[in-house]
């Protein structure tokens, strides 16, 4: 049987909050796609590198939109981060952490990518 995961992005408070106007809605799922790849890279980079730094920068980043849209993976993992890095974590929990953000910000990226695919070709229904 095959099912597919329930969706990260939740289109109905989008399309809410973007006045339902595919136009906007397109716009924010690029930036999103742009924002949310450059976290997963930033949190590749720098929490196995331990620099808590540029980890909290990037998480400052994409808190707000993660927050607006309810994410709470990747809320959760980044918070989880800092911790890691106050418990001297070891180099396996951290890449651990970051593979399930890579994931996460995968699928967030490949849904917005059928948002605006949906949109593009017309099957999008207001």
């Amino acid at each position: 049987m095959n099912t597919r995961p329930t969706p990260l992005i939740k289109i109905e408070k989008v399309r809410s909050l973007l006045f339902d106007e595919s136009e906007y809605i397109i716009e924010f799922a690029e930036a999103s796609i742009e924002s949310f790849t450059e976290f997963s890279e930033s949190y590749a980079r720098y929490l196995p590198e331990r620099d808590l730094l540029n980890l909290k920068r990037a998480g400052h980043k994409i808190t707000p939109v993660a927050e607006l849209l309810e994410l709470d993976q990747v809320l959760g993992e980044y918070r989880y981060s800092k911790e890691m890095l106050a418990n001297n974590a070891d180099e396996e929990e951290l890449r651990e952490s970051v593979r399930r953000v890579r994931r996460i910000c995968s699928r967030i990226t490949d849904e917005f990518h059928d948002i605006m695919n949906k949109i593009k070709k017309g099957k999008y229904s207001k």
